[in-house]
């Protein structure tokens, strides 16, 4: 029973790390259709971190992304972002160098105002 339930949450763990690119990427999205910014005005998105115990323990990720409103109506109502992701991560344990695939992401945003229109 601890094994299946150790290997659920493996999974679910690796899901996350692997699904990265792609939520940070929505969420660019999603921001850049909800924000005042004009059709075409990029957002950029710098994130990192890491930490250790000495040279040879060690971890640093990074990502970084692009995103922008590329559609807004005639009244303001609604409008559409998208955005681009990419991340990496690497570090030493016990002396030993890894890194991981690059994670790449995209994504898309859909915004609808209620209310007053502008």
């Amino acid at each position: 029973m601890g094994i299946k339930i150790f290997g659920v949450l493996l999974l679910c763990c690796i899901a996350y790390v692997h699904g990265q690119a792609n939520q940070l990427a929505a969420q660019g999205a999603q921001n850049a259709a909800s924000s005042g910014a004009g059709v075409g005005q990029p957002q950029f998105s710098v994130q990192g971190g890491g930490g250790g115990n000495n040279g040879r323990n060690w971890n640093a990720g990074g990502n970084v992304g692009i995103s922008a409103k590329v559609w807004e109506s005639q009244n303001g109502r609604h409008s559409v972002g998208a955005g681009v992701n990419a991340g990496q991560s690497f570090g030493r344990h016990q002396g030993q160098s890894w890194k991981s695939k690059p994670d790449y992401g995209v994504g898309a945003g859909y915004t609808y105002r209620f209310g007053r229109r502008r």
